[in-house]
């Protein structure tokens, strides 16, 4: 009996030893909720320099106090630079920086891959399997070839983060986009659909649920299902998180396009990249 209630112990400790390998500190998931709300914030404010000021100054701040408080300094240094440089990326980025700008999330990027390469599935958060296929994402959309090299890398790492949260709305947004994007049958939209729903089962700051209700708007836009795509939309809205963004979906609506559309285009990646600023995997 007393051999049975030592086996038991052994077996909760390892449980929980298992689990605590890939948690990071309460003070970086407070910075990565506080900025996922924040960044939508960001996008009401008219001046890129100002929004770069104070992307900036917070970063600074709060790598100022990392070091005392993370449980996987690494980690969580590089999922909060990958948050902090995707958004300055979104603010600096115009048709002259373009090239500079996508060898700089290059970079960014490969900082990511060699942390996936030298560390075990368990080990890893589900946020640095987010921001790291959102930092792949970002490189890739430039170009369709490089979209072919990573695209199915990006969605197994949702997928990974997914495993260990079912209902993450990061993931599952990412997720429905793929889906959504994706050419038939690699893509499925029936697939989108159900990952935008887990989504909005999951999302609990309002940044997160934000980031669903526009998804799964214009996705229910896409789908010629109006009436209930302004209703997300309409939802988004009320969460007074800014409207600038909102405006422009609901413009793109009145015009017959949907904003996941608008934003396809926008990326460039149906353009020709100049043979100059090519990659490898371009």
């Amino acid at each position: 009996m007393k051999r049975f209630f030592l086996f038991l112990l052994l077996s909760v400790c390892l449980f929980f030893t298992a689990f605590a390998e890939n948690e990071i500190s309460e003070f970086t998931l407070e910075k990565i909720n506080d900025f996922v709300t924040l960044r939508v914030q960001l996008k009401s404010i008219e001046s890129d320099e100002e929004v770069l000021a104070i992307i900036e100054n917070l970063k600074n701040s709060v790598f100022e106090n990392l070091a005392q408080n993370a449980k996987d300094f690494e980690q969580e240094k590089q999922i909060l630079s990958n948050l902090y440089f995707m958004e300055s990326y979104v603010h600096r980025l115009n048709s002259e920086n373009r090239a500079a700008l996508r060898k700089e999330m290059k970079k960014q990027m490969k900082d990511c891959h060699n942390i996936l390469e030298n560390r075990k599935e368990k080990e890893l958060n589900k946020w640095f399997y987010v921001t790291t296929a959102d930092v792949t994402s970002y490189y890739m959309t430039r170009s369709i070839a490089a979209s072919f090299f990573w695209g199915f890398k990006v969605k197994d790492w949702h997928k990974k983060a997914l495993k260990k949260d079912e209902y993450m709305a990061a993931a599952n947004a990412c997720l429905g986009n793929w889906n959504f994007y994706a050419p038939a049958p690699i893509g499925s939209n029936k697939k989108a659909r159900q990952f935008y729903k887990n989504g909005l089962k999951g999302a609990k700051t309002p940044g997160e649920k934000y980031m669903v209700y526009t998804y799964y708007s214009q996705f229910l836009y896409e789908e010629k299902e109006k009436a209930k795509s302004k209703q997300y939309l309409d939802m988004a809205y009320e969460l007074d998180l800014g409207t600038k963004e909102l405006d422009l979906m609901k413009k793109c609506n009145e015009q017959g396009i949907s904003y996941l559309q608008y934003m396809r285009n926008k990326s460039g990646i149906d353009e020709d990249i100049p043979k100059e600023e090519r990659e490898e995997e371009d």
